[in-house]
């Protein structure tokens, strides 16, 4: 029972830990090639991300 306590705590540590640092994150993942592309295909692999993205990139001027 100690054991799934302590676990539970480390879980929530490491999770508080990355969303205090998430944009470091963000940065050091985005800083490597191989991994960018991954993210960036991926991340336009999903359709309410790419419409907003294309959107925001194609709308009309006045």
């Amino acid at each position: 029972m100690l054991r799934l306590i302590v676990q539970i705590f480390l879980v929530g540590l490491a999770v508080y830990a990355g969303y205090k640092n998430r944009y470091r994150l963000i940065n050091v993942a985005l800083s490597n090639g191989i991994l960018r592309r991954f993210l960036v295909t991926k991340s336009l692999d999903m359709p309410m991300f790419r419409d907003k993205m294309m959107q925001s990139m194609f709308t009309q001027t006045k």
